[in-house]
């Protein structure tokens, strides 16, 4: 799936070369996709350095951004690169974490998770899964 998506992102950056900011979300909830998360994040920005990333994270996926997850350094990787990650504060307070036990330069989503979605996609962001 991973190479799959990689080779996607290629085609949108190459076909959007050019034209308008490219804005892509990336939308995780499982924490067992965290990795290829991060993997297709760095392939969109590697290709085109001006791409708005934007990641929602709700679900089960949330505990992947606490400070003492194996990930951490990878996901503090893609944010110094540019790209936003925001956190769902109901996952959260299903989770039991609280915004503190994040990694740095982490937003906390007020609105819910799904709600930044449906937000993101009507400013025209490309919706991808992970």
């Amino acid at each position: 799936m991973r190479n799959w998506l990689v080779l996607l992102f290629s085609l949108l950056l190459v076909s959007g070369a050019g034209a308008e900011q490219i804005k892509v979300l990336l939308h995780l909830d499982q924490a067992d996709q965290a990795v290829t998360l991060i993997s297709v994040a760095e392939e969109i920005i590697k290709g085109n350095p001006d791409v708005d990333v934007q990641v929602v994270v709700h679900g089960a996926a949330v505990t992947r951004l606490r400070l003492d997850d194996y990930l951490n350094a990878d996901f503090q990787r893609i944010v110094a690169r540019g790209v936003h990650i925001g956190v769902c504060n109901v996952s959260m307070a299903r989770k039991g974490l609280l915004h503190d036990s994040l990694l740095s330069g982490v937003e906390l989503i007020t609105e819910g998770g799904i709600a930044r979605i449906l937000a993101l996609q009507k400013q025209g962001y490309s919706y991808v899964k992970i």
